[in-house]
């Protein structure tokens, strides 16, 4: 009999080996080849006791204790409740059949039932930061993701699956309001971490998953994680974690562990033919997880804001303007940042500025009309061989570009470093002393600046400008610096940021501007 198939060819010959009929495929459940991950119920834990919260009353008295007595020994208060994640509900009922023929019917979204139990008991022993934090599990295609009650998503699976129009649509809003979801392949099943790349372009057709540098927030949030033991087909090793992320701004807004920890997690065995990440590195890999996305709440909400868009022009005349370097790479991380530093330079100088936001590219004709341009991003890229033309010939005419690492992640400034290398082979990137007249001889003279609390961390050293500049016949062409510089600029509340705090960043860019038009 003729079949026709309105999905996939892959669906429509398992319907057709099945010997199911156009009636009948609606009942039938999915089969699959690799066996579900079970695991017993987590053990009793006595609840925490009641507190008050919000100003509500509880109902719970507490004891008064001997009122006579003036030294007593009193119990710490306990810690708050906080549902900080939902494991999601998704997929289908599938099917195994065991070798001996016996057939067993499973949920698909639960693969290790007990691991977001588990994740949390690790976190709350981990951190001991005065909070309990707990989870829960939700349909993904029901309603009410609230980024600011719930701020991190959990999905976890050995299979491939689909997501419904409903559940793009409420993945998507949640992930743009400001929260983040965990996609973990429990056993590191090959079929669901290529199914979560597949799905989330759905969400976000422009984006894609990029491999999370060494130097990510990820890997050093709660503990410095720079190998993990591995288990791959019984062999154990170890190696750099391999985490895939999806951002909006430089924040991880999806995160993919596509080596599973589940397992680990949750004290079960480890499947021969799966991928696992082994005992503590699972551990401390989750909880630096869980402790990234508290630590980035504020930035997401910063980043989920309705910004200001000025689509005219000032006063017709001799108006300061610059551009933004558009390439092939995260050059637009920072939203509204032409409007900060225009704003901030008209406010300290008195200059006329024209607000109109401008992204450029190398290899654009009306590139020489911008005396400054600004770069950024946070992941390697490379230039075509006309924009790296486009760079030296802007560069040789008298233009400067004002470079800095979105974040202060490495990848951009090996990228930036070895593209202005081959667009200037003889220019040599030549660190400028703090008492350079671009930090001293400006509006407001620069002798230490201030750097965040997480570059103070790598380097608790730090005082001065680590700025970087090429010169062509004297003249201060390139500047650059491998910190985050237009975070601050445009006050953002990245926690993670490596970089010099707002103040500082904002008198750097109007000192490297009011040099560029006086040079």
């Amino acid at each position: 009999m003729k079949r026709v198939c309105a999905n996939t060819v892959g669906i429509c010959l398992f319907m057709i080996v099945l010997g199911l009929g156009e009636a009948s495929t609606a009942l039938a459940q999915r089969r699959v080849t690799f066996p579900p991950a079970e695991a017993p119920p987590p053990p009793p834990v006595k609840a925490p006791d009641k507190t008050e919260a919000s100003g509500e009353d509880t109902g719970v008295i507490p004891d008064p204790g001997p009122s006579q007595r003036k030294t007593q020994t009193r119990t710490p208060p306990p810690p708050t409740n906080l549902t900080v994640m939902y494991k999601l509900e998704y997929g289908e009922t599938l099917e195994y059949v065991h070798t001996d023929g016996t057939v067993q019917t499973f949920e698909q979204w639960k693969s290790f039932p007990n691991d977001g139990y588990y994740l949390m008991a690790s976190v709350n022993s981990r951190l001991e930061d005065g909070n309990n934090y707990q989870y829960a599990t939700k349909p993904l295609a029901s309603e009410g993701f609230d980024p600011i009650d719930i701020p991190l998503l959990f999905m976890a699976g050995d299979y491939d699956f689909t997501f419904s129009p409903e559940e793009v649509d409420n993945l998507r809003k949640f992930l743009s309001e400001g929260g983040t979801i965990l996609f973990n392949a429990a056993r590191g099943r090959d079929e669901f971490s290529q199914a979560v790349v597949r799905e989330m372009r759905k969400v976000f057709p422009e984006k894609r998953f990029m491999r999370a540098p060494q130097d990510h927030p990820l890997f050093n949030a709660r503990y410095r994680v720079p190998k993990v033991m591995t288990l791959v087909n019984g062999i154990q090793f170890q190696q750099p974690p391999e985490i895939y992320t999806l951002d909006i701004g430089t924040r991880a807004a999806a995160i993919l562990a596509p080596i599973g920890m589940g397992a680990a997690w949750s004290s079960e065995p480890y499947h021969p033919q799966g991928k696992h990440l082994v005992g503590e590195s699972a551990v401390r890999l989750g909880v630096n997880l869980v402790s990234y996305v508290l630590g980035a709440t504020e930035y997401g909400r910063f980043l989920a804001q309705e910004f200001p868009v000025y689509d005219g022009r000032t006063a017709p005349g001799d108006v300061f303007r610059f551009g933004l370097l558009a390439y092939n790479g995260s050059w637009d991380v920072n939203p509204s940042l032409q409007n900060s530093v225009l704003q901030g330079l008209s406010e300290n100088t008195g200059l006329d500025v024209d607000y109109a936001p401008v992204a450029v590219a190398l290899d654009d004709p009306e590139l020489g009309d911008y005396p400054l341009v600004f770069m950024t991003g946070h992941y390697d890229f490379q230039l075509t061989g006309e924009e790296a033309d486009g760079l030296k010939a802007y560069l040789e005419r008298g233009g400067m570009i004002v470079a800095t690492a979105a974040a202060g992640l490495q990848p951009f400034d090996i990228g930036f470093r070895r593209e202005l290398q081959k667009a200037l082979p003889e220019g040599e990137l030549i660190k400028l002393p703090a008492t350079h007249p671009l930090f001293l001889g400006g509006w407001n003279p620069i002798e230490r600046v201030e750097y965040t609390p997480t570059a103070l961390r790598d380097d608790p050293t730090l005082e001065y400008p680590e700025f970087y500049g090429v010169f062509l016949d004297g003249r201060l062409a390139v500047l650059y610096t491998p910190f985050d510089l237009m975070s601050g600029v445009n006050h953002e509340s990245n926690a993670y940021a490596k970089g010099v705090s707002a103040d500082d960043a904002t008198r750097i860019v109007i000192n490297a501007i009011t040099y560029a038009l006086s040079h």
